[in-house]
């Protein structure tokens, strides 16, 4: 039996079991899907099982979106520009090291299915929260699509500094890319823009602070908040001002789609994982 699973830290809420283990089985695969919640100094050892086989393949979630790629012997150009993975295989004691995030948040960014946000960002304006690997996934789609201007904002300046200079340095971007330092500015921002983006753990917990004064939700903002584990104080606060607002389901369901298919070879049944999905995530 292969072994696959999900690395991170402090992860145990993750709803990627049910999904990974259900499609498994709706595909006859003899696989299992695991959690490994482990600090970052244990990396090395980690890795070091799924290039002798012991490990099959894994997702990377927070902390280690970053930090796994020095322990990557190829990837794909995505990764490369974004500098940051959430799938891995192994193969002939080499690991391949790909990014699936990108993908699954642009179909549920424009997609029209249930859950998706069926918002197009040719020409418009983006406000992102989050400088981390999944905004690194968020502001290179946005880019790919066509978005006029993207402005950043993260409680780590520095690192947001970083990402903002770093996707500017690549070629052919024509998107106008921006940090926001004074958090007084925020609302500023937010009541131009034509879509929020969540990129940061704020709002998985009742008790954490909101990260604006959700006064400046205004009924023409489109809102993504990638958290999936529940429909957030934003997306709650987003719908009852008569703004849409989608939380991450369906890019989890996306981006673990690819990610199967990139292990298997075999196409992902999408529904089956849906419907684990739905089913536990209200236990």
């Amino acid at each position: 039996m292969k072994t696959y699973g999900l690395l991170g830290k402090n992860i145990s809420y993750s709803l990627s079991p049910f999904m990974h283990n259900a499609a498994f089985k709706a595909r006859n695969l003899k696989a299992e899907y695991r959690i490994f919640n482990l600090p970052e100094n244990a990396l090395g050892s980690f890795f070091e099982d799924m290039r002798k086989g012991t490990i099959s393949g894994c997702n990377v979630t927070i902390p280690h979106k970053e930090s796994a790629l020095k322990f990557i012997d190829k990837c794909d150009d995505l990764v490369r520009n974004i500098k940051a993975v959430n799938t891995i295989t192994s193969k002939d004691d080499k690991l391949f090291g790909y990014n699936t995030d990108c993908q699954g948040f642009i179909e549920t960014l424009i997609g029209k299915n249930p859950g998706d946000l069926n918002f197009k960002s040719d020409g418009k304006d983006v406000f992102v929260f989050g400088a981390g690997g999944a905004a690194k996934a968020v502001i290179y789609g946005l880019i790919n699509s066509g978005a006029k201007r993207i402005i950043i904002a993260d409680i780590d300046e520095a690192r947001a500094e970083r990402l903002a200079q770093a996707v500017t340095e690549k070629e052919n971007v024509s998107s106008v890319i921006a940090v926001v330092k004074d958090k007084a500015k925020y609302e500023e921002f937010i009541s131009k823009a034509d879509l929020l983006v969540n990129a940061t753990p704020c709002g998985m917990k009742e008790s954490d602070p909101p990260l604006f004064d959700y006064r400046y939700i205004h009924e023409k903002l489109y809102i993504f908040d990638l958290i999936y584990t529940s429909l957030t104080p934003l997306t709650k606060e987003a719908t009852s001002r008569g703004a849409k607002a989608v939380n991450g389901l369906n890019m989890l369901l996306y981006q673990a789609g690819a990610a199967f298919k990139i292990w298997t070879g075999v196409k992902a049944p999408l529904e089956v994982m849906r419907g684990a999905l739905l089913e536990n995530i209200k236990k």
